[in-house]
């Protein structure tokens, strides 16, 4: 029997994050159900017996990513701005977040309570500095934030499709018009408001009589 030294526990460590980096890349790709242990493991140049040793089982190495999630989720709320928090969360971890959010749970149920914080935390923020038009319903709008935000995570395979097989092109060509989206409005005028009741709709002259 012997103890393991200090480079046998760097390694260790080393191989543990590539573990972890696989799963999220593979629940990413595959979904929870569809990923396997030796797919991890193959991912992550490691033995399945080794994921297995650090982790027991699948349901555990899921709740350690979710735990990087969010960490990495705090972490960016410490050093960021609130209203760069929700992109920087996507930007790092959009699929993975897309696929666990569709998967139901208790633990989907926790990763869209985060998201769905940090995004009215950025509401907040930008309605108090004035950069941000203010919701009848901010709660809802944070909901529709983080819903924006995920979807085009969603259909990445269609999107990569449309750009030639380019996920990442086709990711910054959406930039743009998602930009425009948010920034100027789609509409040139109250319609769409008064269609859900929001505004009231002008009366037609015999309305009026």
């Amino acid at each position: 029997m012997r103890t393991a030294s200090p480079v046998d526990h760097d390694a260790d460590l080393t191989a543990r994050a590539r573990i972890v980096a696989a799963a999220l890349d593979r629940f990413a790709a595959h979904g929870y159900d569809a990923a396997t242990m030796r797919d991890i493991a193959a991912r992550a140049g490691v033995s399945t017996a080794l994921v297995t040793h650090h982790f027991g089982t699948k349901q555990a190495l899921r709740d350690e990513c979710d735990a990087r999630v969010a960490r990495f989720i705090a972490a960016k709320q410490d050093a960021a701005a609130p209203s760069e928090v929700l992109g920087e969360v996507l930007g790092s971890h959009g699929p993975y977040l897309a696929r666990m959010l569709g998967d139901g749970g208790e633990a989907s149920d926790a990763l869209f309570d985060r998201l769905r914080e940090v995004a009215r935390a950025s509401i907040d923020d930008g309605a108090t500095s004035g950069w941000l038009r203010p919701s009848r319903d901010p709660d809802a709008q944070a909901v529709a934030l983080v819903l924006l935000g995920v979807a085009p995570f969603l259909l990445l395979d269609r999107l990569a499709a449309w750009a030639g097989g380019d996920a990442e092109a086709a990711l910054a060509r959406l930039a743009a018009p998602l930009a425009e989206l948010y920034t100027d409005g789609l509409v040139t005028d109250d319609r769409l408001l008064a269609a859900t009741g929001l505004v009231p709709t002008a009366l037609t002259a015999e309305e009026a009589r």
